[in-house]
């Protein structure tokens, strides 16, 4: 027997990929549709139309044919040119890749709040914005870094207050809480299609306002792979995209689109909110503390918390697999050793997060950590049955 039938694939608590529903991933495979037909490009349209409530826009949502960190590398190359000067807030792992981004592709930037264990300072932020004559912003929704929430409404205010094109990361935020990039007058926010949209990596998504737009016409060069005035122009022309569309990712997020649909959006998110203030209750009883310490707006679509003296991550994270088949994440740069992360977003429910503390817990006895097992348990399901 085939080594990957023979084994039990591993339940996902990462910070992205998540796990795929079974209607997801059979969706995706049918994929005998051309991507010309007009079959698919009513798919494509009706999907992306659907997609509108979740950025919290009228505008129309363009496809970027590639995973989340390119889709921004072609939003800020369509945006954003040498003559720019670009603040980018980096609260985060994400945050400090935006302004490696725009190194790389000789965009001017300045970094702005580098601690990962701090929030954003808006009157401080407007400051710089000042002192710099800046020209652009850059920010993330939703760092899976940290699980820092940035005031992504206050920042929207001071740019436009201070006439600044405004991009947002959210791709680990998208479909897990609310996002509203009309009223918080955000120019571009991108998405991916593997975090919050509970589908196979590999397709991004993009809104994009009337300013940047035009911005991005009168952008030459603009590149060629990732046009966003190109896929305007076909998806308005043609209801299709420039070159071959991944007929089975759309195929993918549009079911998953039609899950979160029947289970109504708002419900989406307080089932993810419920579930991040349980799994929070929870690591507190067993001893780990919430990460960072001092954090008005935590995540709900991961909880990151330090790890006690004395816990061998290593050997946690090897247990929880090999016995138990549960996979969550070690912090990233500087705290990779000192940090945990486990992710309750997209196709994540109360018994699955049940799973996670239970097996967590049995870990933690397993290994000799506790002397008990229960707390972790008892004090999840007393906070998610008071949220939700």
């Amino acid at each position: 027997m085939n080594k990957i039938h023979a084994e039990r694939t591993a339940k996902l608590f990462t910070p992205g990929p998540v796990n795929i529903p079974n209607r997801v991933r059979v969706a995706s495979s049918f994929v005998n549709y051309h991507h010309r037909s007009d079959e698919f490009s009513n798919i494509l349209v009706n999907m992306l139309d659907r997609l509108k409530p979740l950025f919290g826009t009228t505008q129309q949502i363009l496809p970027i044919h590639t995973t989340g960190r390119g889709a921004l590398e072609g939003v800020y190359n369509n945006i954003l040119t040498p003559k720019d000067k670009v603040i980018c807030v980096c609260n985060g792992s994400f945050g400090e890749m935006a302004a490696k981004t725009l190194e790389r592709n000789d965009i001017p930037y300045v970094k702005a709040f580098n601690s990962w264990e701090k929030e954003v300072d808006t009157a401080q932020l407007e400051q710089l914005i000042i002192e710099e004559k800046a020209t652009a912003i850059t920010a993330v929704h939703n760092d899976t870094s940290n699980g820092i929430v940035n005031p992504i409404s206050v920042i929207g205010q001071l740019a436009g207050k201070h006439d600044l094109l405004f991009i947002v990361d959210t791709v680990s935020g998208l479909g897990c809480m609310p996002f509203k990039f009309d009223e918080w007058g955000v120019d571009a926010a991108v998405t991916a299609s593997q975090k919050g949209l509970m589908s196979p990596a590999g397709i991004s998504f993009a809104a994009i306002s009337n300013k940047a737009m035009e911005v991005c016409e009168n952008r030459v060069p603009r590149g060629f792979y990732i046009d966003l005035k190109n896929i305007k122009k076909n998806l308005d022309n043609r209801n299709q995209t420039p070159g071959t569309t991944p007929v089975n990712l759309i195929l993918a997020v549009n079911e998953a689109v039609n899950m979160i649909d029947e289970e109504g959006l708002q419900n989406v998110f307080e089932r993810h909110h419920a579930l991040s203030q349980a799994t929070k209750e929870a690591l507190v009883a067993l001893g780990f503390e919430l990460f960072p310490k001092d954090c008005g707006l935590r995540s709900d679509s991961l909880t990151v918390c330090n790890i006690p003296s004395g816990i061998d991550i290593n050997r946690v994270l090897l247990h929880l697999d090999e016995k138990y088949r549960i996979k969550i994440s070690r912090g990233l740069g500087d705290y990779a050793s000192s940090t945990l992360r486990i992710a309750h977003m997209g196709y994540c429910y109360v018994e699955d997060m049940l799973e996670c503390i239970v097996t967590l817990e049995a870990t933690l006895f397993d290994l000799g950590y506790i002397k008990t097992i229960g707390e972790g348990l008892s004090s999840f399901l007393r906070k998610y049955n008071q949220v939700i």
